[in-house]
């Protein structure tokens, strides 16, 4: 779904918590290679769907929702200026799937600053590699410790499952 394009100002986006510490130079090529979107109430992105942008709300107010087996579960409902939601993971690049990880709807006509995935990407690597850096790591290294806790949860249910058997066989 797409909403309505308006010019982006760069001292507006530069007051939101998220920018605050960005150049004057820096804010201006944001403005220039991301716009601000209105979006009447309704869905913005769908979970599992191709992650093509970056959201950061202006104003209004969203709603994530994550699906769970055939359910929709609300995860956060905020009018907080400056929240961010979408392709968060886009520094990754083709290391991981790049789908929305969670849904976003609005409940009420609402302003976004919107950069597309790739330029969101490049930008986080030539700005800030340290932290991309550290991301990078942080996010692997938890994908590794839910498998391995997975596993090992599975590995005691299993246990569990075959005692429970074994007991009522004897």
């Amino acid at each position: 779904m797409s909403g309505r394009s308006a010019p982006c100002d760069p001292q507006e986006i530069g007051a939101l918590f998220l920018f605050e510490k960005l150049t004057p130079e820096q804010l201006g090529r944001l403005c220039s290679e991301g716009r601000v979107e209105r979006f009447e109430p309704g869905p913005v992105y769908t979970e599992g769907e191709p992650a093509t942008c970056f959201y950061v709300m202006l104003e209004g107010s969203v709603v994530l929702y994550r699906r769970v087996g055939g359910d929709d579960v609300e995860v956060t409902r905020t009018s907080q200026r400056g929240v961010y939601a979408g392709s968060m993971q886009a520094y990754l690049g083709d290391r991981v799937r790049q789908v929305y990880n969670n849904s976003m709807r609005v409940t009420e006509p609402t302003r976004f600053f919107v950069l597309p995935a790739d330029t969101f990407a490049g930008i986080m690597q030539e700005w800030f590699p340290m932290a991309v850096h550290l991301l990078e790591g942080l996010f692997f290294g938890s994908k590794s410790t839910q498998r391995a806790i997975g596993q090992r949860e599975r590995l005691l249910a299993l246990g569990s499952l075959s005692a429970g058997l074994t007991h009522e066989l004897n």
